[in-house]
């Protein structure tokens, strides 16, 4: 399935359709049939407006969405949900149909959660369309996410923003041995910053591992695997054998359990640099979610070097972007005055579709473990004694790269105050 140019309209070809199925051609031909007597169907071309428009928007999911007697369809640009289409509801059982099938996805079944993915190519280059469709009470709702690989190898220097941010971030990265977490909620950008830290130190000379669910972006010179739960390849599985492949680098796509937990860290106490996620929110959080795992305090303690907590927030609109004064409870919660800085937002226009926002940023906060904060740990000191020594110890957080945004004129302050 690709995206041809037509005149002044992009249009997707059902016979490029790439799949699941792979080199099947028989499947793939069937599939293709099936596709084209869904598109011959009344109506048949609204997925494709679906796609053309939520690209169009550089949108990064679409949402279908059957309420009792209409059909909703979201997309989320900039990380915020807008109302794009609204349809009788005898659209909603044929759309998905075609979702389905384009996704490999069993149409018949309508009770269980189902997964699947397809590819199409665009203007914008290859975007992988991950599918989650969910039973409701009005029937399955679908989930489409966008995964644009050109987009995901970011260097190092531009993801950071700026020049303090990437020095800190290298220097953590740069060291010979010890672990460095990433940390943020899901759609943070976590997964992005982990592949430009390995692109930073991808080299003939090291060798990189890395075990990910899923793969989403090969890189060359990198020995990368998908792990199969179900055929019993899991994080923690692929860990115990790892260090006999001789790696420099090893990459986690995330810590879910104690185990995988475990043998990342001693294989940082052995001599390898280890990168990986954790669902936290803050840095003091993710020692948090550690110990909760049950791993031992020694280990988060001695085979850390780092954390990195990760955000994304909206940027202001260049094309109508304006001086204004925030609303006090704003300037309360960072201990900023009005009268001693000024302040930017977007008024919103046809650029920015309104919402004096254009793209997004992100935010960085980067505390590197020192003897007094291991010895926090070991000691078993409750997370607010840990948070008030990180706060006064100067280090970069979330919140103080909020603050450099906003006098920059990057973000503004309501939408800093949401992020952190």
């Amino acid at each position: 399935m690709t995206i041809k140019k037509q005149g002044d309209e992009e249009r997707l070809d059902t016979e490029a359709i790439r799949t699941s199925w792979g080199n099947d051609e028989p499947k793939k031909q069937e599939k293709i049939k099936e596709i084209k007597e869904l598109k011959a169907e009344p109506n048949g071309d609204f997925l494709l407006e679906i796609f053309d428009g939520a690209i169009e928007a550089h949108a990064s999911d679409i949402h279908i969405e059957p309420l009792s007697k209409k059909l909703i369809v979201r997309i989320r640009v900039d990380g915020v949900l807008i109302e794009q289409w609204s349809k009788s509801i005898i659209e909603h059982e044929p759309l998905v149909n075609r979702i389905k099938v384009l996704a490999g996805i069993d149409i018949v079944d309508r009770s269980t959660p189902q997964d699947g993915h397809f590819e199409i190519n665009s203007s914008k280059g290859v975007l992988d369309i991950r599918v989650s469709v969910f039973p409701t009470i009005n029937g399955d709702a679908a989930a489409l996410r966008f995964v644009n690989r050109s987009d995901m190898l970011v260097d190092l220097k531009d993801l950071a923003a700026d020049q303090k941010t990437f020095l800190m971030i290298k220097g953590l990265i740069s060291k010979i041995y010890g672990m460095v977490l990433i940390t943020g909620p899901s759609g943070s950008g976590k997964t992005t910053t982990l592949y430009s830290i390995l692109n930073e130190l991808q080299s003939k000379e090291k060798n990189i591992i890395t075990l990910e669910d899923p793969v989403e972006l090969r890189l060359d010179g990198i020995r990368q695997s998908q792990i199969r739960p179900e055929q019993g390849f899991t994080f923690a599985s692929g860990m115990k054998s790892i260090l006999r492949q001789d790696p420099d680098v090893i990459m986690i796509g995330e810590i879910r359990d104690p185990e995988t937990a475990g043998y990342a860290m001693r294989s940082a106490l052995a001599g390898r640099i280890v990168f990986s996620t954790v669902h936290s929110n803050t840095t003091v959080g993710t020692i948090a979610r550690l110990l909760d795992m049950n791993v031992e305090r020694s280990l988060i303690a001695f085979a850390i070097n780092g954390i990195i907590a990760k955000r994304l927030v909206r940027m202001i609109c260049k094309n109508c972007k304006e001086t204004y004064t925030p609303a006090p409870e704003y300037l309360q919660y960072f201990e900023l005055s009005a009268s001693d800085h000024v302040f930017t937002h977007g008024k919103g226009c046809d650029h920015c579709r309104g919402t004096g926002y254009a793209g997004r940023i992100g935010l960085f906060g980067v505390l590197e473990f020192d003897d007094n904060l291991r010895a926090l740990i070991v000691e078993k000191s409750p997370m607010n004694v840990l948070q008030d020594y990180i706060d006064k110890s100067g280090v970069k957080t979330l919140k103080t790269d909020a603050v450099e945004k906003v006098l920059a004129g990057i973000t503004t302050l309501e939408e800093a105050a949401h992020a952190v």
